[in-house]
């Protein structure tokens, strides 16, 4: 595993599953959980940004607009924050993202 880039071994899942049953929804507020948070964070800077986010869509669904709201502000923060429309549209990203890609 060394050769693997620490920011894979950092990079987390952000549950905020629209599909919750009421009561796991009441107890994410509860513990904090913000609206429009995107799905994946990768916590590690590279030569540009600070940390990487992605929002994970299917289409034809589209962004809400509290997650088009919370991409902007973290892309204003410094960040990379971008919606994927599958799971190699994420794998790139996050590639490219920790080579300096981006």
């Amino acid at each position: 595993m060394a050769h693997v880039h620490k920011g894979y071994a950092l990079a987390f899942a952000i549950p905020n599953e629209r599909k919750a049953s009421i009561q796991r929804r009441v107890a994410m507020k509860r513990a904090g959980l913000t609206k429009g948070i995107p799905d994946i964070c990768v916590p590690v800077g590279n030569d540009k940004y600070n940390a990487l986010y992605i929002e994970m869509k299917v289409k034809p669904n589209r962004a809400s607009p509290e997650q088009m709201d919370i991409l902007k502000k973290l892309n204003a923060a410094g960040n990379y924050a971008v919606i994927c429309w599958s799971a190699d549209d994420a794998i790139e990203i996050i590639s490219k993202y920790l080579a300096n890609g981006l």
